[in-house]
C-alpha cells in the first residue's frame, strides 16, 4: 500500500509531500520527499501529477484545517484525496503513533548514506532533524507541539499524515455474533466452531471471544 501525506503550506511555509509503501512484511518505509515554496499553483498541480503516475499513490492524506481548496482540486485531477482536519489533540497522537512505529520498528527510516539523490539526502535529513526538535509547550491548558524559530515542521507533519493514512486503513473490524444453545451448559467449543464456520473465507481474522452465560455473573474468554 502505497500513502502520501501533504502538509499544506500558507505564506512563506514550506508545502510538503511524503510518500510511504507498507510492504508485504507490513514495515514501513519513505519513498519519496519534497517539498515547495512559493511555486506557480498550476505548476505544482502539474508536479503532484507526475508523483501520482510515478508511485501509483493509493491515497493522500491533506491537511484542510485552513484550507478545504487543495483537497478538491486534487480530487478534480482525479486522485484520491482525503482532507484531515489538526487540532492539538490529534497533533499529539499522530506524533505518538510515529514515534511508537519508529520504536518497535515498524517505521524504518533510511540510512541517509546509502540514498542515491542528493536531494532526497538532503529532504531525509531535514526530516530526521525536523523529528527530533519537536517540543512540548505547557505553558496553555493544553499542551502544544512546537518547533524551534525559525524552522520549519512541514516535513514532519507529511510524514504524521500518510502514516495516519496507514493506521486507519489497517484498523480492524469487530464482530459481535449471537448464537442460541439450548442442548448444552457450557457449549464454549460449540460457539467457537460456529463462528468460525460462519466467517469462514471472509477475511476477517478472529484476534479473541467472549461468551456470556446467561443467568451466570461470568465471562470466559478465549
Amino acid at each position: 500500500m502505497i500513502v502520501a501525506g501533504l502538509d499544506v503550506a500558507f505564506s512563506n511555509d514550506f508545502m510538503a509531500l511524503v510518500i510511504i509503501e507498507q510492504g508485504g512484511d507490513d514495515k514501513i518505509r519513505l519513498r519519496s520527499l519534497d517539498t515547495w515554496r512559493k511555486m506557480d499553483w498550476h505548476l505544482w498541480k502539474e508536479s503532484m501529477k507526475e508523483k501520482q503516475s510515478k508511485f501509483n499513490i493509493d491515497e493522500i492524506y491533506v491537511d484542510h484545517t485552513n484550507n478545504q481548496s487543495v483537497v478538491m482540486e486534487l480530487q478534480e485531477l482525479g486522485m484520491k484525496v482525503q482532507g484531515v482536519s489538526f487540532s492539538n489533540s490529534s497533533k499529539n497522537d499522530m506524533i505518538r503513533n510515529a514515534t511508537k512505529l519508529m520504536v518497535i520498528g515498524e517505521l524504518i527510516m533510511p540510512e541517509i548514506t546509502r540514498i542515491h539523490s542528493k536531494k532526497q539526502q538532503k529532504l531525509a535529513s531535514e526530516l530526521l532533524l525536523q523529528l527530533q526538535e519537536q517540543e512540548i509547550k505547557h505553558d496553555s491548558v493544553h499542551p502544544k507541539l512546537m518547533h524551534p524559530k525559525g524552522r520549519h515542521d512541514d516535513l514532519l507533519w507529511a510524514l504524521c499524515l500518510a502514516l495516519y493514512g496507514i493506521k486507519i486503513n489497517n484498523q480492524g473490524i469487530s464482530v459481535i455474533s449471537s448464537i442460541e444453545y439450548s442442548d448444552y451448559e457450557e457449549p464454549k467449543e460449540d460457539i467457537v466452531r460456529n463462528i468460525l464456520n460462519r466467517l469462514q473465507g471472509s477475511g476477517i481474522t478472529i484476534t479473541d471471544a467472549k461468551i456470556y452465560f446467561p443467568n451466570k455473573n461470568r465471562v470466559d474468554l478465549l
